[in-house]
């Protein structure tokens, strides 16, 4: 297992300014390898998304999650193959116990698998040429993962007027952020600043949740669980804007949780199980989850709309081949790089094909999804998804 270092806080980084000099650059980018390299987390300022932009999209949350259930329900999550739209409260899983949030999924806008044009499987992250390939377990000319492909559910604009457009604008802006993090990134590890973009090929396999975790009340069975469980994400890079509640802890090396309370202005960041993998667990994909507080009726709920930038589906993740010589390392090299830190009853296998990778995540998290569209499938005790026999 690769493990952070004893950190007791999280570090705030201020994002150079776009024309900044080489020299300001470079000194982000030693500064952004020693945080990714020992800690896995950092807070971001001057990452260029509006206030307006942010505050309208958690307005916007708030009068969704303010919707009567019903209303909700309507664009249920288990409605769609691919795991998209409103999860109600309990319904999903992290490690194997059942979360004390509500959300919204959200991915990358395309038709289902079979009815997509060219144009829209690209933009779904998956390679039309790969159609007559057998990977992941995957028949029928298609991989297993293709049920990751299909259109977002949105509430009606009736309902909740402005949403959809409010919410597409923060998910714009958080990918310009992201491909500039990304070529920072790259730079910080010594490496050409399009290292990784390969990876992606302009067609990043996005998701966005629209998050709400409620206060629970005193003495009830969800006051000592989490809002969310102890999970490493399973992408490259993610974004988390977050209101003023808190409860996102991080673990640090010594397995100790460390707050990440939000401060104003940031966005949080943390790496992805195919960065640890890819640079041979340098980088590190830290475990992080979501504390249930416990409080009295009427405490406001946790709002937050967490961002994940992701490889293309189909794009085959593999450690490099050796790290450049530049790079120090300040804690003892990981044996195994494929593995990460192993919570609740089964393992965490990290899986480099990043479609496989991905429905092992959602696969596990929603069980009624799987239940209801995709009976052919079986989630393996380390996580990997196939096909039934």
């Amino acid at each position: 297992m690769t493990e952070a270092s004893a950190a007791t806080s999280i570090p705030v980084l201020h994002l150079p300014d776009e024309d900044c000099t080489p020299e300001e650059e470079a000194a982000f980018c030693v500064r952004l390898r020693d945080v990714c390299h020992t800690v896995g987390f950092f807070y971001v300022a001057n990452h260029g998304i509006a206030p307006k932009v942010t505050v309208d999209v958690l307005e916007a949350s708030r009068a969704f999650f303010a919707l009567p259930h019903d209303v909700k329900q309507g664009i249920a999550n288990v409605n769609s193959p691919a795991f998209r739209g409103y999860v109600r409260l309990g319904a999903e899983n992290t490690a194997g116990r059942p979360d004390w949030r509500e959300q919204i999924e959200i991915g990358v806008e395309a038709d289902a698998p079979g009815g997509e044009t060219g144009a829209e499987a690209d933009a779904a992250g998956v390679d039309a040429d790969a159609d007559d390939v057998e990977r992941g377990g995957g028949t029928n000319d298609r991989p297993v993962y293709d049920v990751l492909v299909g259109p977002n559910q949105w509430p009606e604009e009736s309902a909740c007027p402005g949403f959809r457009r409010r919410v597409t604008a923060f998910l714009d802006d958080a990918a310009v952020l992201s491909r500039r993090l990304m070529e920072l990134l790259a730079l910080s590890l010594d490496l050409p600043r399009d290292f990784f973009d390969d990876d992606f090929r302009s067609r990043p396999n996005v998701q966005a949740k629209i998050a709400s975790c409620p206060s629970a009340p005193e003495g009830s069975p969800q006051a000592s669980s989490f809002g969310v469980g102890a999970h490493t994400d399973s992408g490259y890079l993610s974004l988390l804007l977050q209101d003023d509640v808190g409860g996102l802890q991080v673990q640090n090396g010594d397995g100790e949780w460390i707050d990440a309370r939000p401060i104003d202005g940031t966005l949080v960041v943390n790496l992805g199980e195919m960065l640890q993998l890819r640079t041979r667990g340098y980088y590190l994909a830290t475990p992080h989850r979501v504390v249930s507080k416990a409080s009295g009726r009427g405490s406001p709920p946790r709002l937050s709309v967490p961002y994940f930038w992701n490889p293309r589906l189909d794009a085959v993740i593999e450690p490099m081949e050796s790290l450049p010589d530049t790079l120090p390392w300040l804690r003892p090299e990981p044996e195994d790089v494929a593995e990460t830190a192993s919570h609740g009853s089964g393992g965490n296998r990290l899986i480099g094909e990043y479609g496989l990778n991905a429905l092992k995540s959602l696969a596990r998290s929603h069980p009624e999804v799987m239940a209801r569209h995709h009976p052919d499938l079986e989630v393996t005790r380390d996580g990997s998804v196939t096909r039934r026999a």
